[in-house]
């Protein structure tokens, strides 16, 4: 037997799997999205409840609190970390087919109505512009 490893042993590049996209690495794996998660419940603690801090009470009512209150809210956090989040998605995502397939083979351009319901089709039934005793069953 050789020591040398097959070459069946190391993956081949076009077997890879791609990358998947995951929420967690825009949402919390950066250091700066740790650091932000962090300050928002060291930020908020001392504005009130139990833990309410009496010296830091005006700074919670002063105009730099508006900023700061802005800043570290968790919505706050939410939109700007998942820009780049929902970015990638949308450039990655799957590329949306015009046509809308029923299963049986036939397709329509989307804004059209289903076929059942369209008064051209004749998988309408009573409302197909074609049928004799239309007129007699829509009225």
């Amino acid at each position: 037997m050789s020591s040398e490893t097959c070459s069946d042993d190391q993956p081949d590049e076009a077997t890879e799997l791609p990358v998947r996209l995951r929420a967690s690495d825009y949402f919390w794996k950066p250091w700066h999205a740790k650091l932000w998660w962090a300050a928002i419940p060291v930020y908020w603690a001392p504005a009130g409840g139990p833990t309410r801090i009496e010296w830091l009470a005006g700074f919670y009512e002063s105009g730099y609190a508006v900023i700061t209150n802005i800043v570290f809210l968790p919505v706050t956090a939410l939109l700007i970390l998942g820009f780049g989040y929902f970015r990638r998605r949308l450039d990655e995502g799957e590329p949306v087919d015009p046509y809308i397939d029923f299963g049986d083979g036939t397709r329509r351009l989307p804004g059209l109505p289903h076929p059942t319901m369209d008064e051209f089709n004749p998988r309408s039934g009573p409302r197909w512009i074609g049928n004799h005793g239309r007129d007699e069953l829509l009225r």
